[in-house]
């Protein structure tokens, strides 16, 4: 190699200036790249020659890894429950349709994860707000069903399954549905288990109406100044209406628990002891706890 002690130096300085202008792309021609930082230096242009070929393979490696890394997103679950764009090849490579599943656990195992075995092949999970999310391949009716049961079964009495039904293109939507469902089940004291629209239409209908939730979350704030009384409302609903069971869960006298109803109908206008007043207070409570 040359004496000037210099010439390494510039040559690593041209080196970075045509890595400047290279595109990244064309990694079988870095050698000649690298031919032009050598200039019209021998030792320097067979230096690049016996080691730019390393480089060349080491590149390709390099390519295609991150190639891989990068066509699936690390958490695909999340990006498409999201709406966010993912690459083609990735949602052509999806089952066609998907059972959307969100799950939340009960207070004591809200962020306790579920087995593989649990969740089964093809499944992608994420979670969501600490809410358990998996996108379920629609392929196998029986399969379906075993995953689901399974899930019920993992929240052993204590919390909501929600599931939507949707095209790997409206995932988004689905998520969105199931979503609502959860909110809607867990505002409305449901008993744990699974649940889907249909067991919601009502109440899906009055919180996709904004005027009548306002209204309905005006009827039952009065109600929020009474602590006893909305304690009292909750356990009602709690008990499927039944008054004796209520008061037993209660710990109070029946007599006890229809005098606080009396004074909930003066609090809101509304008679919980008839039905149309109880489901207007059920609604009302519910629009409250989602708006």
């Amino acid at each position: 190699m040359s004496d000037s002690s210099s010439e390494p130096v510039d040559f690593l300085a041209r080196v970075r200036a045509v890595g400047e202008k290279w595109s990244g792309d064309r990694h079988g021609e870095l050698v000649d790249v690298l031919l032009q930082a050598a200039g019209d230096n021998p030792e320097l242009a067979n230096l690049v020659r016996s080691s730019g070929s390393i480089l060349e393979e080491f590149l390709e490696g390099f390519r295609r890894n991150a190639g891989q890394a990068t066509s699936v997103p690390r958490d695909l679950a999340a990006d498409l429950i999201a709406g966010r764009a993912v690459p083609q090849p990735v949602l052509d490579s999806l089952a066609t349709r998907y059972l959307v599943a969100v799950v939340r656990s009960g207070a004591s195992g809200r962020g306790k994860a579920v087995s593989a075995e649990l969740a089964g092949p093809g499944v992608l999970s994420t979670r969501h707000d600490g809410d358990l999310v998996l996108l379920i391949p629609d392929i196998d009716d029986c399969r379906t069903k075993r995953i689901t049961g399974h899930l019920t079964q993992w929240l052993n009495g204590s919390g909501w399954l929600a599931v939507a039904k949707r095209g790997r293109a409206q995932l988004a939507d689905g998520f969105r549905e199931a979503s609502d469902v959860l909110r809607l089940v867990a505002a409305g004291r449901r008993a744990s288990g699974m649940y889907s629209i249909n067991d919601v239409l009502v109440e899906y209908a009055v919180i996709r109406h904004e005027e009548v939730t306002e209204n309905l979350v005006a009827v039952i704030k009065p109600l929020r100044a009474h602590a006893v009384l909305w304690e009292t409302l909750t356990a009602l609903i709690d008990a499927d209406y039944n008054r004796n069971k209520a008061a037993k869960n209660l710990f109070i006298h029946r007599s006890t628990l229809d005098y606080r109803l009396q004074r909930i109908a003066g609090v809101t206008g509304c008679d919980p002891t008839s039905g149309r007043g109880v489901q207007l207070l059920t609604a009302a409570l519910i629009a409250d706890s989602v708006r």
